[in-house]
């Protein structure tokens, strides 16, 4: 009778087969650098980032309110595309739309072969956290010594029990175990979320769920004991070196995963930055950091967008700067030409060459449109203000030097021929801009 009641309240997941068809490009736009493009964790940047992005493919969620072994909740997937994981390399994505996010949830769901199934039923609601008190703290490390959670986490909760340094995921990937000193934790800081991975335990590892072993008031207690072992250390200086600087930044923020740094390391779904650091404005580097989807699409034929990372305005200047040390420049704007200076016979002779040999990949704004369907380079109608003017001389004329492998074809002109096009690109881009320079 039970088993038949089950089976009529049973309700299916609050997600269509509108939502996983229109979610699969944003999948692909998001996610698939670090997941890979079928969700198996083997994407470009997978090999870059610790610990590795999640293989959907194996049925298995860690963070979850519904019991251990049992598959996640929609809205635990939903919360954790929302949220992000701290501590890794998934950040928030809360700046897409709640459409777009229930789209990703499909896709995550379908690649576990769990889209179809029923929804799952949480574990009941525990409410609002009981008081911290000095006496439910000392409750906790009782439960804490009792459960044998110091042989991994150890004594002081600093990730460095005896039994650390041999542990394990289920792939037998190692496991760097929690330091709860640091009051950074995977499935969120609040009571309440620790509160959850100590009833439903994080599948695939060795945490076990404390469900049947631990009161639901010692629970309570040992969050409230892993709450007061926090010891946030002051952030430290900045080195003053740009470049271990910038590579301070670029750990936070696993830039890794999507681009190769200063040691020639790194993902493939972004640029180069030893490349960017050669060529682009320090203003504009700061101000995308900070708010990359305001900038647009760069380069078209780059499937993966950059997600906004809450780049502060500090740690903006010092990428800027790191990457103009990679680019072995100094930091500082983009060159220009001077418009008076620009001679109206090249700049004609600069259009009709864009004409004849540019627009096969490149738009210039409403100047000159090409097809979408053709457009492989980035728009060059806001290069002013972005690209160095003398820098993209080299380039166009021999892109394959500069960078070995760049999709940009050697176009075959002369030398006097690049900078007619310079010429032109550059004034149509800085009158569209508003921005003339006059010395």
């Amino acid at each position: 009778m039970t088993f038949l009641l089950s089976l009529l309240l049973a309700a299916p997941r609050p997600l269509t087969e509108q939502d996983l068809k229109a979610g699969r490009a944003v999948f692909q736009r998001e996610c698939a650098a670090c997941h890979g493009e079928r969700g198996d964790g083997n994407g470009a940047g997978a090999a870059f980032v610790d610990p590795k992005p999640r293989n959907f493919t194996k049925k298995m969620f860690k963070l979850r309110t519904t019991n251990s072994g049992e598959p996640p909740a929609t809205a635990d997937i939903l919360r954790t595309i929302e949220r992000g994981i701290p501590g890794s390399a998934m950040p928030s994505f809360k700046f897409l739309s709640e459409q777009e996010r229930r789209q990703l949830a499909a896709v995550v769901l379908d690649f576990a072969d769990m889209l179809d199934g029923d929804e799952p039923t949480p574990i009941k609601d525990p409410g609002a956290p009981p008081s911290m008190t000095p006496q439910t703290i000392a409750r906790g490390k009782q439960v804490y010594e009792a459960q044998g959670c110091a042989a991994c986490h150890g004594a002081g909760g600093k990730g460095d029990g005896p039994s650390a340094a041999a542990l394990a995921d289920d792939d037998g990937n190692p496991i760097k175990v929690r330091d709860f000193t640091t009051g950074v934790y995977r499935g969120g800081a609040d009571r309440k979320d620790l509160y959850f991975r100590f009833t439903t335990g994080l599948d695939g590892t060795p945490m076990p769920s404390f469900a049947d072993s631990v009161s639901d008031a010692e629970r309570w207690a040992l969050v409230d004991f892993i709450k007061s072992l926090e010891a946030k250390p002051a952030p430290a200086a900045a080195p003053k070196d740009a470049i271990a600087a910038g590579r301070a930044v670029a750990t936070k923020y696993s830039c890794r995963a999507c681009h190769v740094l200063d040691d020639g390391r790194g993902g493939s779904a972004g640029p180069d930055l030893r490349i960017s650091g050669q060529k682009l404005d320090s203003d504009w580097i700061r101000a995308f950091v900070q708010a990359p989807r305001e900038k647009g699409k760069i380069y078209p034929w780059r499937v993966a967008r950059m997600p906004h990372l809450g780049v502060t305005p500090e740690e903006a200047d010092v990428i800027a700067r790191y990457l103009a040390a990679m680019g072995k420049r100094q930091p500082g704007p983009a060159a220009k030409p001077v418009l008076a200076s620009l001679p109206q016979k090249q700049v004609d002779e600069g259009q009709l060459l864009f004409m004849l040999r540019c627009t096969e990949c490149h738009n210039l704004g409403h100047v000159i449109e090409t097809p979408p369907i053709k457009q492989q380079g980035p728009d060059l109608i806001n290069v002013a203000g972005r690209v160095d003017y003398d820098w993209a001389r080299k380039w166009i004329l021999d892109p394959q030097k500069v960078y070995p492998g760049t999709k940009m074809t050697v176009p075959g002109l002369t030398q006097e021929q690049v900078d007619a096009v310079r010429a032109f690109v550059w004034k149509a881009s800085m009158e569209a801009r508003g921005t003339i320079a006059t010395r």
